[in-house]
């Protein structure tokens, strides 16, 4: 009986295994004459494929070659030249799907398309407006590499400008990537590279300093000092009084490509203050040491004879 039974398994599995060899030999050749049939269809379509594939290219060599001499960045001329060549590959693809495949109606694509892209842009709203934001620097150019920006609590010298993000190299030498969108709608100070930047030094000297007088030697000193430029010459003016005195104020001009801003006032800090300690100025005399002298003063001292109440 068992064997019986096994037989007819056999049998059964014998007769399932050759319908489904016969279904799919004439699934295959059904496929393969189909094939034999659209390859005429095919060809022409990787034809049509090839021809706005080099259609691209020469667009973008003309483009290239037209945008060589107008004064656009070289990031922005690769980037637009390939957006170029992907659209017209995307053209030519879909050209192509046209040719292969009798069903395939473009204007439905691209009604599709259009819900697809707006679901898409709402997802990546915000790389989308750091990739316009980038195209739009790059394009109009506010600030250039070696440009020293002051953006929000940061700042830096611009070291890259890509599409998406701005590298700045901060003074202690940490880089920060900040996001192209953040870059193009906040306030930027820019400190353009090569340009002459103006140092300002403040200090207080006492009511009763000859101020002409230290107007003059500050300015002989500043002068001279290397690292300083010329023109426009240094300046020396009174701004301010306070408790301590007239506040005056040195403004001088540096090349930040020749020399580091925080050296030159360093030095020009130190040798001011030289030139006023020789000419016995008292610089910066605080209202805490007036203080202890008028509490000197006041204070009874023991002499002889004399005791304290």
């Amino acid at each position: 009986m068992v064997l019986l039974q096994g037989i007819n398994w056999a049998y059964w599995l014998t007769l399932q295994y050759e319908m489904v060899f016969e279904a799919i030999s004439r699934s295959m050749r059904g496929m393969l004459a189909g094939l034999a049939g659209r390859l005429p269809y095919i060809l022409a379509g990787l034809i049509v494929l090839l021809v706005f594939w080099l259609l691209g290219k020469l667009i973008r060599w003309i483009f290239l070659s037209t945008s060589r001499k107008a004064r656009m960045d070289t990031q922005l001329r690769i980037l637009i030249s390939r957006l170029i060549g992907v659209f017209v590959f995307v053209i030519g693809l879909f050209a192509s799907l046209s040719v292969v495949v009798e069903s395939f109606n473009f204007g439905q694509v691209i009604a599709g398309l259009g819900f697809t892209s707006f679901v898409v842009g709402f997802a990546t709203k915000d790389i989308l407006s750091n990739f316009l934001s980038g195209i739009l620097i790059l394009w109009q150019r506010p600030f250039h590499i070696g440009d020293y920006l002051f953006v929000g609590s940061n700042q830096g010298k611009v070291e890259h400008i890509g599409v998406r993000a701005t590298m700045l190299r901060k003074d202690d030498g940490e880089g920060v990537l900040i996001p192209n969108g953040e870059m193009y709608s906040s306030a930027l100070t820019i400190r353009a590279a090569g340009k002459l930047r103006r140092m300002t030094l403040k200090f207080t000297l006492g009511f009763d300093a000859d101020l002409e007088r230290a107007k003059q030697l500050i300015q002989d000193t500043v002068t001279t000092l290397a690292g300083v430029e010329a023109e426009p010459q240094p300046g020396v003016l009174v701004t301010e009084f306070t408790g301590d005195g007239a506040m005056l104020t040195v403004q001088f001009w540096i090349n930040t490509n020749q020399n580091k801003p925080l050296q030159v006032f360093d030095n020009v800090s130190i040798e001011v203050l030289k030139a006023l300690s020789a000419a016995r100025y008292e610089v910066n005399r605080g209202t805490s040491e007036l203080i202890k002298e008028l509490e000197a003063v006041s204070t009874p001292t023991r002499a002889s004879g004399d005791g304290l109440v």
